[in-house]
């Protein structure tokens, strides 16, 4: 019996021997897939490199980061100046509407290995502020015979965020501005002044060219002082501040 026992603890001794040696067998294994794992990554890693190494030897083509591209849209406006003064008196002047034509010329940037989701925007803006009767001009007789123009031009810079077609942006834009008034059909004259807006929107990727979108921005008009004339009894009418929110809707054009 004591050799029988003898033998079974021999037994139990090399299969207890056996299964450490399979787990650790299993264990060197385990680390051997590992390391075939970091071969991959390496040979991933060394891949991109050599992809690299093609583009910036201009071997293979890289998509350009910048797009010259051309927009115009098309909103409305609600001009209102509670600050201006009219023969020294403070005056208020408010226009119902007014359909404005913008038109812009400009620059994208998009380089997803640099900057990833980011996007940077520069344009030259333009955009003219229909003849419309304005609504109110204290002081001032037969309203519906008060009329006002206006051209901008500009610079306009965005920052935007890329989620696959969709592409959001704030900014801010701003330049020169010049008005007109009229008064019962009497020509008050033409002022230059500058003007300023935050601007918020998005625009939506159509194709690889074309694109369509929304723009809003709050423009803030400065400086338009100095209209005059006698016949109207104006001897000054200055528009010391002028506010315009202004809504468009876009489309454009990347080359």
């Amino acid at each position: 019996m004591k050799i029988i026992y003898k033998n079974i603890d021999k037994i139990i001794c090399v299969s207890i021997a056996m299964i450490i040696g399979l787990s650790y067998i299993n264990i060197y294994a385990d680390t051997d897939n590992d390391v075939v794992i970091n071969k991959d990554n390496d040979s991933s890693k060394s891949y991109d490199e050599q992809k690299k190494k093609l583009i910036e030897h201009n071997e293979i083509n890289k998509p350009k980061p910048y797009h010259l591209f051309v927009l115009g849209g098309f909103g409305t406006a609600f001009p209102y100046s509670g600050d201006s003064t009219l023969n020294g008196m403070t005056t208020d002047v408010a226009k119902n509407y007014s359909f404005v034509p913008v038109v812009q010329v400009g620059l994208l940037w998009y380089d997803p290995d640099r900057w990833k989701h980011l996007t940077f925007g520069i344009a030259f803006v333009g955009a003219f502020l229909g003849n419309q009767s304005l609504s109110y001009v204290q002081g001032l007789q037969q309203m519906d015979n008060n009329s006002i123009m206006g051209g901008f031009l500009g610079l306009a810079g965005i920052v935007g965020y890329v989620t696959g077609k969709f592409v959001p942006y704030v900014g801010v834009a701003g330049g020169g501005v010049v008005v007109s008034l009229e008064s019962n059909n009497i020509n008050l004259g033409s002022v230059w002044g500058s003007w300023y807006s935050p601007v918020v929107g998005f625009n939506y990727l159509i194709d690889k060219h074309w694109f369509t979108g929304a723009s809003l921005l709050w423009i803030f008009d400065q400086n338009l002082n100095g209209y005059h004339n006698t016949q109207a009894g104006i001897r000054s009418l200055n528009l010391n501040q002028v506010y315009e929110p202004l809504l468009t809707a876009n489309i454009g054009f990347m080359f």
